[in-house]
């Protein structure tokens, strides 16, 4: 499986506790407060499961895009499908990659002429001697021609507003789900 890098959205999730951080500081640091063992437990075990969410966070997330993209995909440019089942996820440490990984036979990326669009271009055939189509009721041969470009339909950027339009959702269900 190998990434379309102009496709692919990196999802981080960071889990701020910096103010916890302070919290805990401040209340060691105090004579009466510091004496008071609990508050500081309490603080701690709270930044703990802040941070123990992040992974369920960025793995929701990245689903979410995931679908958000496949939805976006089938509902514009389904032929075989083999596009829209091409969006994956990979781990990347704390981080999550989704991108498409649909290449065309011989290894051209056209989920990328989707999205970005292409200029006219020369197409062969590439396991066989012509390249064959019907067009009115005719059948059609050729060793190789010219074909139009066709224009940019991103669903990338697309993906991403309609996932961050859901996160509140995303949250809410990984955070009720425990």
């Amino acid at each position: 499986m190998a990434f379309i890098p102009e496709l692919t959205t990196r999802v981080v999730v960071k889990m701020k506790t910096d103010e916890l951080d302070k919290a805990i500081d401040l209340i060691q640091n105090d004579p009466i407060l510091g004496e008071i063992p609990s508050l500081i437990s309490e603080l701690e075990d709270t930044k703990n499961e802040i941070n123990d969410l992040q992974e369920p966070l960025v793995d929701a997330v990245a689903e979410g895009l995931q679908s958000n993209q496949e939805m976006i995909i089938s509902s514009k440019h389904y032929k075989d499908g083999l596009m829209a089942n091409s969006v994956d996820i990979s781990f990347d440490g704390n981080d999550r990659l989704v991108g498409n990984t649909a290449t065309s036979v011989d290894g051209f990326p056209y989920p990328l002429a989707i999205e970005k669009g292409s200029r006219d271009h020369w197409v062969a055939p590439v396991t066989y001697d012509a390249l064959h189509w019907v067009e009115g009721g005719k059948d059609r041969f050729s060793k190789g021609h010219m074909v139009s470009g066709i224009s940019a339909d991103p669903f990338v950027d697309e993906s991403i507003q309609n996932t961050l339009w859901d996160i509140d959702e995303i949250i809410n269900d990984v955070i009720g789900g425990l």
